[in-house]
């Protein structure tokens, strides 16, 4: 016999080093659980790996199935500086479930479905997620993949930081002209060395795509229909 049966696995047995609150957010290695009854140190108690809870969140925009992740040094909307919340952003947090409906940056809490197993940080969001455009001088997120439709009112500037990892893709498209829309990269986005992409005409559409560059992720342009690269 190689394995034998012993319980559903929604709660784990825990015995922690320090006192554990109801609520808690605990991330054993690449797993997180969620006291729901306080723990005494060095007291046997449970951590729920599976379920729906309500979670605080980071001030950004959570789409319903949104990747979310643990942040344990994060800052909560309207709560305590670096005691931790969940995010979409993967880079170097530790992958918890999915959000069950959408969340305004400014809701203090998102709804998420514990995802039950260790899973690395690869799971992100695919081409159809919606990225919403963060407006005149600002900067697109880039925590995972999606597609951002850009609204201009006037000439207007975006910028763009690097990818958060090697195989994010980036839709952009220009959806309403009021301008031109310039969007400037923090690295060159191809091997020319161009930087800047500028979308003059509503429907210009560039797809960008990250890869890696001396092992560090940065994008380069897959397809460009209407988008001028140049150098800034």
């Amino acid at each position: 016999m190689q394995a034998i049966y012993i319980q559903r696995g929604e709660v784990i047995d825990y015995t922690p080093s320090v006192n554990i609150a109801a609520g808690q957010v605990v991330v054993q290695n690449g797993l997180v659980g969620i006291a729901r009854t306080p723990i005494a140190a060095n007291a046997l108690g449970s951590l729920a790996v599976v379920g729906l809870f309500r979670v605080v969140k980071a001030n950004l925009e959570i789409n319903s199935g949104a990747a979310l992740y643990w942040d344990a040094d994060g800052n909560p909307y309207n709560g305590t500086a670096g005691t931790g919340c969940a995010t979409t952003n993967a880079s170097g947090n530790t992958f918890m479930g999915f959000g069950t409906a959408a969340a305004g940056a400014t809701d203090e809490t998102v709804n998420v479905r514990l995802f039950g197993v260790t899973v690395s940080a690869t799971i992100h969001n695919a081409l159809s997620a919606a990225i919403a455009d963060p407006g005149d001088g600002e900067a697109i997120p880039v925590a995972n993949s999606g597609h951002c439709a850009l609204v201009t009112a006037d000439a207007e500037t975006r910028t763009l930081a690097d990818p958060s990892y090697v195989g994010q893709q980036l839709l952009l498209c220009l959806d309403t002209d009021g301008g031109d829309c310039a969007i400037t990269a923090a690295s060159a986005i191809n091997q020319t060395g161009n930087n800047t992409i500028t979308l003059d005409d509503a429907g210009d559409t560039v797809l960008l795509a990250a890869v890696s560059v001396g092992d560090a992720a940065k994008w380069r342009v897959v397809a460009n229909d209407g988008g001028t690269l140049s150098t800034v």
